[in-house]
């Protein structure tokens, strides 16, 4: 069995209540506030962890992963 190497972030938030980023994957998943939550593919470590130094998170997210990357 493998084990997939993943950090979540609780996110202080009006709109995302936390991001669980996967290493292996190149997966993030993000459940919002409102109970949505969606997984973004193709997302790279570089673009999780500027994100996840970025002064807004949600602001980042908003700006940087939500129109580049596809979701399901």
């Amino acid at each position: 069995m493998t084990n997939l190497i993943t950090e979540k972030l609780k996110v202080d938030s009006r709109a995302i209540k936390y991001m669980v980023y996967n290493y292996d994957l190149s997966t993030l998943k993000v459940k919002f506030n409102y109970g949505g939550e969606y997984t973004y593919f193709k997302v790279s470590t570089d673009e999780f962890i500027s994100m996840k130094y970025a002064p807004s998170i949600g602001k980042h997210f908003n700006e940087k992963v939500k129109a580049k990357y596809q979701f399901i």
